[in-house]
């Protein structure tokens, strides 16, 4: 993301392949009509410079609005994947949608992954507090897709000694802020993989950049897995 690459983009998923990325995060919100197309927030007017939701209009309408930065349509979920397969997993994240619309969003982004042969790769994301019913649409890929888990370590014991299956269903995600160095080799011995977001959201004083850039230095010496980052701490991982 930045002047010319707007967020859910052709533009910036083709800088993430260039980049060396596993995965590219996508952001999977419901139309008025059911269908799934790639947006952050419900509300247009900050990547596309309009009035109105997602969720208000049909995916024949959403389709047409152009995004103010990168100059592109918004693109459906089935057309970002095909631009996906064969070159970058995806992590999904579930914006959730009403009750009406569960079987249709769950069924859509299942068959989508399937079709482009990106299910197998494919995390699921979700809230720390699950909202617009993501908790009822991720358990539909349970078993299928790799689902975000945010609990502490004590919890997530827990339930790992609860179902052996746990570490193969689930991959632990939180913020930097959220681990230490034990907590990540406790998550490890469970046989899960942990999976750190940076963000210039999280930091609400002082420098993101700095503080960002900090905090993926110490989970690279913690050991962590993998990042889930915004595009402007790439320098952090890929300048070395």
């Amino acid at each position: 993301m930045d002047a010319e690459h707007s967020e859910n983009s052709f533009k910036a998923l083709q800088e993430a392949i260039l980049k060396g990325y596993t995965h590219v995060e996508i952001d999977a919100r419901i139309t008025a009509d059911g269908h799934v197309v790639c947006f952050h927030h419900d509300e247009l007017m900050e990547e596309a410079g309009m009035e109105g939701k997602i969720s208000d209009k049909p995916r024949d309408e959403i389709t047409d609005i152009v995004l103010t930065r990168s100059g592109e349509k918004i693109p459906t979920f089935e057309a970002y994947c095909a631009r996906c397969a064969g070159y970058i997993d995806v992590m999904i994240d579930l914006k959730g949608c009403e009750d009406k619309h569960i079987d249709s969003y769950a069924s859509e982004i299942e068959t989508t992954l399937t079709k482009h042969n990106l299910i197998q790769n494919a995390l699921i994301l979700i809230n720390r507090v699950p909202k617009n019913n993501q908790d009822k649409i991720a358990l539909r890929f349970l078993g299928k897709i790799k689902l975000s888990w945010r609990e502490p370590l004590k919890k997530t014991q827990q339930a790992a000694s609860q179902d052996s299956d746990f570490p193969s269903r689930h991959y632990v995600f939180n913020h930097g802020i959220d681990f230490t160095a034990q907590e990540v080799e406790g998550f490890h011995e469970l046989g899960l993989d942990v999976i750190v977001s940076i963000n210039t959201e999280h930091y609400v004083s002082g420098d993101p950049q700095k503080r960002g850039t900090e905090h993926i230095q110490q989970m690279l010496e913690f050991g962590v897995d993998g990042f889930q980052i915004d595009s402007c701490y790439d320098h952090a991982l890929f300048d070395k």
